[in-house]
């Protein structure tokens, strides 16, 4: 009945209801969350003081500065999750792939994962 009520109770605010087990919460946790976070905490440490105008430094700037003004034991709990290293493992073979096409100065390649990238992207 509990659950009822709630799923009414929001239904009616006009907000979207989800139903997931604990395993999907966790695999769509670390999908959009951990993605992201991971990403933006790997920009913070690389970045240094510096302004870049004309770019969008300054976006991901403020964005790294959002994501570090949360809790810690939050930002632990996603960043902790069972599916988190799986999806940080794809993060990784991403930039290794995208490293090598660098190195190797590969248009053709790195066209090709731009490509890749705005079709993912796409709505």
């Amino acid at each position: 009945m509990g659950k009822t009520f709630f799923k009414d109770f929001f239904g009616s605010l006009g907000l979207n209801i989800h139903e997931y087990s604990f395993e999907e919460h966790d695999q769509t946790i670390a999908y959009s969350l951990s993605v992201p976070f991971a990403s933006t905490l790997v920009f913070a440490a690389c970045m240094k003081k510096q302004d870049a105008p004309g770019t969008t430094f300054r976006k991901h700037h403020d964005i790294a500065k959002g994501l570090l003004s949360e809790d810690d034991y939050l930002l632990t709990e996603i960043l902790m999750n069972p599916f988190t290293t799986g999806q940080v493992e794809k993060i990784r073979q991403e930039l290794k792939g995208l490293l090598a096409l660098i190195e190797n100065k590969d248009t053709e390649g790195l066209q090709g994962f731009l490509k890749k990238v705005r079709h993912n992207i796409e709505e």
